[in-house]
């Protein structure tokens, strides 16, 4: 379809593909070597009809994989979207499958300690686990480019500003984005966690495989809730949790 678009010569045809236009194509070798925020790419379906963002997200969560295309200064500028074949289909519900399976798995990490750590946050200050005793700790994992965890984390920052005067509780973002690729992130997005870049062998440690992934921490170090992707409301979730261990 991409190629009959591309290749007609009629005036409708080449206006509905003239944003394609000085870029080039990403190969698909080149695709898991990728860094971009969604939100910056501009999304087309096969047609040439601009997708918004939630349009294009339903393409991507129903399994549909996109020809992704760069400028000459090598950024992910534009998409193509295509409804998901019927094998895009199935490779989309055996990863759901999967999810879930995995989510099982983490959730019998709930009554069990948050693993130690001993790391450097983003203000180069040592965190070791040590610090959670005696404190309520809210824990997310997270990464630049995950929408869902961009999509939480402003009624996450109020959950923040509701708890700021006490000091029973503290939040900490481990984020597997490594340190001098989040300045650029922190200048569209704010995040009021303290943050802990560089964390993808300590993500690995927990079993997170999922974003992002929300956790609650006793005073005693034990995990009390956890709860991996996008869930609506989920800050009035966290916030009934403290409350209870409060």
């Amino acid at each position: 379809m991409l190629f009959i678009l591309v290749s007609c010569k009629n005036e409708t045809t080449t206006n509905k593909t003239s944003f394609l236009d000085g870029l080039t194509e990403i190969p698909n070798e080149e695709m898991e070597s990728l860094s971009f925020e969604i939100e910056d790419v501009t999304f087309y379906n096969a047609e040439g009809d601009s997708l918004t963002q939630d349009e294009a997200m339903e393409y991507l969560n129903g399994g549909s994989f996109p020809k992704l295309y760069k400028n000459e200064d090598g950024e992910v500028s534009v998409g193509i979207l295509a409804p998901p074949s019927e094998e895009q289909k199935a490779e989309m519900m055996k990863m759901m499958a999967q999810f879930e399976e995995q989510e099982a798995k983490l959730q019998e990490s709930v009554g069990q300690p948050l693993p130690k750590f001993d790391l450097v946050d983003y203000e180069g200050k040592q965190i070791t686990s040590e610090e959670l005793k005696g404190k309520v700790t809210v824990v997310n994992f997270w990464f630049k480019e995950c929408k869902p965890c961009i999509h939480e984390m402003p009624e996450l920052n109020e959950l923040v500003a509701t708890y700021k005067d006490n000091p029973s509780v503290q939040f900490i973002g481990f984020s597997t984005t490594a340190k001098d690729r989040l300045p650029s992130f922190f200048e569209k997005h704010s995040f009021d966690y303290r943050i802990v870049p560089d964390s993808q062998s300590y993500a690995m440690q927990n079993g997170i495989t999922g974003y992002p992934t929300n956790i609650v921490v006793d005073q005693e170090g034990n995990i009390t809730f956890l709860r991996t992707g996008f869930v609506s409301g989920i800050a009035e979730t966290i916030k009934e949790n403290i409350e209870n261990l409060l």
